[in-house]
């Protein structure tokens, strides 16, 4: 079945009542991994489906559901908006998550954003590592793999090493089916956005204080036991479980095995009794809890791109500023274009950088331009920027004034409590000067600059609103300032901080401001 989202996007789900439905029956959330779809839970569904309501999709980009272009930044947020969309409208209040490899950081990304709906969560395979070096190394292995453009080379690796099933068998067959559903680009989306924010991810486990379980494969190689045990060990609460005989994909390759475990987990936390924990053995085991969340802990990221959009234009690494060279060869440009679209593919580039030229001119253009810019960043040491035949992309974590702002608007915008949006605005404010978007002035961005504005005047609108309940008068006058300041022909705007004025007795200011409103009306 289809679910609509409101931006047009649909999921493709199956939501099947349990065959023994009862009053109390409880719910099964199935997240699939990256590269696979719903399919994946077809072995282990005949030993849930008579107790247990089930519901599965293909999350975005996988499967029979949609993709879109998005900012990589929101890819968390999107992940669990969907979830949420679709559990909301199957009038699902309350389940459990039971969520393979990549599935897994949807669910425990989910379980932060609505812990009271979450009941437990069954992790399998969590794809965890025990430092950010290792996880982005994974990530790169995986993505060099697909160098020709092809998921065949990067399916040639996952699929032997997910499940024991050997090539030629139906099982190891409908793995490749789900892998051809996926596009390159949607892929290596994934890939970065786990790898960037693997140490938030472990802070997230290690603070999930509901019912866990991790079940792990015997014989599986990109997660093994000792691996998996490690980083069960940085959460107290986590119960840790190997399914023998099984790889990666121990749903799949041991799906009774595996739903015994389930189960006796499910029974365990129904039953809402543990026996009580000697405090010399919590004491006693306390160092190695210790030394554990010390062998997990996040490590910093290698190379820490910094660069200042709004006023004036300065790209650091590390700290240390890269002072010249950035008015050749559109270096800034390029670079500008990367920040906001960290995955480009060179065609869509070149219209959008050098519309003018012609095709072949334009990706000549490019790769001088790409040459020089890796030049500036150090590249060869740095890695900042990966690159092939067909996308550029940047590969570090970025801090970006521009990108911080859209993100602090976004969520103002949206924030119900007025004491944290206040925070949120004030944080805005400080950024806001007349020439604030003077490094945004390509046709290219011109979108995006007025998206920006068009939200920040929405925003000063309605805090001025505020304000003006509260009585602060002056205040809401400095908000719709803002609002001429990115709108000079917004005329409601200057009637309303007239107004303002008059009622703080300042009718100089008011018949000012009136008659600025005058002159930019037209003439009847």
């Amino acid at each position: 079945m289809k679910h609509m989202l409101e931006n047009g996007l649909h999921l493709h789900y199956e939501y099947q009542k349990a065959r023994q439905a009862h009053e109390n029956t409880r719910t099964l959330v199935l997240i699939h991994g990256m590269g696979f779809d719903h399919t994946c839970w077809d072995r282990i569904i005949p030993y849930m489906e008579d107790e247990f309501h089930l519901l599965r999709y293909d999350f975005r980009g996988h499967g029979l559901s949609g993709t879109d272009s998005i900012d990589p930044a929101r890819l968390a947020i999107s992940y669990v908006g969907h979830l949420n969309s679709l559990v909301c409208q199957l009038g699902i209040e309350d389940f459990h998550i039971v969520s393979h490899g990549a599935g897994c950081i949807i669910g425990l990304y989910y379980t932060k954003a609505y812990p009271s709906k979450v009941r437990s969560n069954v992790l399998l395979s969590l794809p965890l590592f025990n430092s950010n070096s290792t996880a982005n190394k994974y990530a790169d292995y995986r993505k060099n793999l697909m160098n020709h453009q092809s998921m065949r080379a990067l399916a040639d690796h996952v699929i032997p090493n997910a499940t024991l099933f050997q090539p030629g068998s139906p099982e190891f067959a409908r793995l490749y089916d789900a892998f051809s559903m996926v596009t390159i680009d949607r892929y290596i989306e994934l890939l970065d956005f786990f790898a960037g924010a693997h140490a938030e991810i472990m802070e997230i486990f290690r603070k999930t204080t509901g019912p866990l379980l991790l079940l792990t494969g015997e014989r599986d190689p990109m997660y093994p036991p000792y691996l998996s045990g490690l980083i069960a060990s940085a959460n107290p609460d986590c119960r840790y479980t190997t399914i023998y005989n099984a790889s990666n994909m121990l749903f799949y390759d041991q799906p009774e095995d595996t739903y015994k475990q389930i189960k006796v987990f499910f029974d365990a936390e129904t039953a809402g009794y543990r026996t009580p924990l000697d405090p010399y053995l919590l004491d006693l085991h306390a160092d190695f809890i210790g030394l554990v969340n010390q062998a997990v802990q996040p490590e910093p990221s290698a190379v820490r791109l910094t660069v200042t959009l709004l006023s004036s234009f300065q790209v650091f690494i590390d700290g240390k500023p890269v002072v010249s060279g950035w008015g050749r060869r559109s270096a800034k440009d390029l670079l500008i274009y990367l920040l906001l679209n960290p995955l480009a593919t060179r065609d869509q580039l070149c219209e959008d950088l050098w519309k003018d030229m012609g095709k072949t001119k334009a990706r000549n253009q490019l790769r001088v331009c790409l040459n020089h810019l890796k030049q500036l960043l150090n590249n060869e040491e740095t890695k900042l920027i990966s690159s092939d035949n067909r996308q550029i992309s940047l590969q570090a974590a970025v801090e970006c004034d521009l990108l911080t702002l859209q993100e602090n608007t976004r969520l103002a915008l949206n924030e119900t409590d007025p004491v944290q949006q206040e925070i949120l605005i004030q944080e805005i404010v400080s950024h806001i000067r007349d020439d604030l978007f003077r490094h945004i002035d390509q046709d290219w961005n011109l979108n995006l600059r007025m998206r920006l504005e068009i939200q920040l005047v929405t925003l000063a609108h309605n805090q001025a609103d505020v304000l003006v309940k509260l009585g602060k008068y002056t205040s809401a006058i400095a908000c719709l300032k803002y609002v001429i300041l990115f709108n000079p022909e917004e005329y409601d705007a200057y009637e309303r901080i007239a107004s303002l004025y008059e009622l703080i007795n300042q009718k100089r200011e008011a018949k000012a401001w009136r008659n600025k409103l005058v002159k930019l009306q037209p003439v009847k």
